[in-house]
């Protein structure tokens, strides 16, 4: 049962009606790492250099192009050990 609930979700979350656009998910990563800056779990050098991407990112979102926005998140993320959802 549980299997199916988490089958689900997964499923919900990757439609792309239910996705966050690109603006939302830059924004839920900026407060991300800036509360683990702020409680030490991230260090400042890898703060700055994600916060650096997600501006990338920003930049690439207010010009239109989602697909490339979400993909610098996604490619930041996974680079500093965030996971990608």
């Amino acid at each position: 049962m549980r299997f199916l609930i988490c089958l689900a979700l997964l499923a919900a979350s990757s439609s792309p009606a239910l996705a966050a656009s690109c603006s939302e998910r830059i924004a839920f990563v900026q407060r991300v790492i800036d509360g683990d800056v702020k409680t030490g779990f991230a260090d400042k050098k890898v703060h700055d250099a994600m916060s650096r991407d997600l501006a990338e990112a920003g930049q690439a979102c207010r010009t239109g192009d989602d697909a490339k926005a979400q993909a610098l998140v996604s490619s930041t993320q996974r680079r500093h050990g965030y996971p990608v959802r």
